[in-house]
């Protein structure tokens, strides 16, 4: 099938505006990818209350079929993944993707990796803490007692697990946040793109896996209810493994196989493995596309999509 009668990029002119998004992720300023990272953390967190509050809401579709009632919760979930697009936040979760591709690609070194990678992660952390304290715990968002021991439910079982559990677990969710940034890039507009980024991270939710930014909003919100663990036992049993599991389905189970498979070459091909256009004939077409959505940077404030 020929890409160009497609509406959306075919796979090496998809992986060509991610390499370039990790390019615009490494100039940005300071400052612009702090406030871009607290606000990614935030977003997460705002669609992992949603989920929280549809289903501890629904303790009788719970009792009766629970497969029903997660599927229902998490729908809501990729609510924060479709803001942090639109608003071209930074999430450190697809991050792990997208500067491996642009790094092996020798776009961007290791230190704009790593110095990505740290305060992305650190200032996730904060936006997703900021949100489950001020407007999960405070404003009293879980407001009856079937959600807040929702709340605790859904806290222990990621924490009071082994830590090879949590570690596999980490590398199945971040391998479909990365297939969802994938996806979104490869879309020519925002209900593509929207659709790209929803279905991945619907299936991450509903088989279990877990999302280690988003794990700063579900297990402290259950903590200020009462869970049967500290801080300690949170740390190293789930936030250092479900973290790694993240990198390692992000960086080596997406971006490694994609950069070898379609990044390596200097030319563009379609889809049939025929030679296509090089990375700068279509550049005009591809940059006002990849711009609009957030995937290119063209100035200091504006930066690359982060989901």
């Amino acid at each position: 099938m020929d890409g160009h009668k497609v509406d959306s990029h075919n796979p090496p002119e998809t992986v060509h505006l991610i390499v370039q998004a990790g390019v615009a992720k490494a100039k940005l300023p300071w400052l612009d990818l702090t406030v871009k990272s607290f606000f990614g953390g935030f977003f997460i967190a705002l669609g992992g209350l949603i989920d929280l509050v549809v289903a501890g809401g629904s303790p009788s579709l719970r009792a009766s079929n629970p497969a029903l009632a997660t599927v229902i919760a998490g729908f809501f979930f990729p609510t924060g993944f479709v803001l942090i697009l639109l608003t071209n936040m930074e999430l450190a979760t697809s991050n792990f993707f997208t500067m491996t591709a642009s790094t092996l690609a020798r776009k961007t070194t290791l230190y704009d990796l790593a110095k990505n990678w740290i305060v992305s992660y650190i200032f996730n952390v904060a936006g997703a803490l900021f949100f489950a304290g001020i407007l999960a715990w405070w404003s009293d968002a879980l407001n009856t007692d079937a959600q807040t021991a929702w709340a605790v439910s859904q806290a222990e079982p990621r924490v009071n697990v082994t830590w090879g559990y949590n570690f596999t677990r980490g590398i199945g969710c971040n391998l479909l946040v990365a297939l969802a940034m994938y996806l979104a890039t490869s879309g020519r507009d925002n209900t593509s793109k929207i659709y790209g980024i929803y279905i991945p991270i619907w299936a991450f939710v509903i088989l279990g896996y877990q999302h280690s930014i988003a794990n700063y909003m579900n297990v402290p919100l259950g903590m200020f209810y009462g869970t049967n663990f500290g801080v300690g036992k949170f740390i190293w049993a789930s936030c250092i493994p479900v973290t790694l599991g993240n990198i390692v389905g992000g960086a080596v189970l997406v971006g490694l196989p994609l950069w070898i498979l379609y990044g390596r070459g200097p030319e563009i091909v379609n889809e049939a493995g025929m030679s296509g256009t090089k990375p700068g004939e279509d550049k005009e077409e591809m940059g006002r596309n990849a711009g609009a959505n957030g995937h290119i940077s063209g100035g200091r404030h504006r930066g690359a999509d982060a989901v």
